[in-house]
């Protein structure tokens, strides 16, 4: 009788889990800005970088090149895969995937400053579906909100979408 109440009461903590997310990624930001650029994926390194091929003439100048090119995701951070994974990076990894699989294309908008010290391009994305990946990793609590100046157009959301997810024990904060 008790092991049946404690598995009840798991099933209910994750439909209540479940829900929650759905919400929080519903009211993600749906729309790309007007002045974004198309790439095509060609692989995801881990939970916040990936590769991509310019897609579009708006891309190829921002990347400076036809060539594929390392993409940051900016705004986040998720945990490291190498050299010895840390808890919750195959999951974050797995999830950048899910969302931005090989050959899928992703809208991307820069912030201030378009590289970081390793000369990746850092930007938001959107994937085919227009939902923003940057917040949608952070919600679901396969990254934290990583602020790095002169890049924060929306490190408040990333804020806020962080602690929600603490809260709720979801991702990384529920695992690890």
């Amino acid at each position: 009788m008790r092991t049946r109440r404690l598995l009840f009461g798991a099933a209910g903590a994750l439909l209540i889990a479940l829900l929650w997310i759905g919400a929080v990624a519903a009211n993600a930001p749906r729309d790309a800005p007007a002045d974004r650029a198309a790439f095509t994926v060609t692989y995801v390194f881990d939970g916040d970088t990936i590769e991509a091929e310019p897609a579009d003439a708006a891309a190829r100048a921002l990347a400076g090149t036809e060539d594929p090119v390392r993409i940051r995701l900016i705004g986040i951070d998720t945990p490291e895969g190498t050299p010895e994974p840390e808890c919750g990076a195959d999951a974050a990894r797995e999830r950048l995937v899910e969302l931005l699989p090989e050959g899928s294309r992703v809208s991307a908008a820069s912030d201030r400053e378009p590289r970081d010290r390793y000369d990746r391009l850092l930007l938001y994305l959107w994937d085919a579906d227009g939902a923003f990946v940057n917040a949608t990793l952070v919600a679901e609590g396969h990254a934290e909100a990583l602020r790095v100046e002169p890049n924060v157009a929306h490190a408040g959301e990333f804020d806020r979408l962080e602690a929600e997810a603490r809260a709720a024990g979801v991702g990384q904060w529920g695992a690890c």
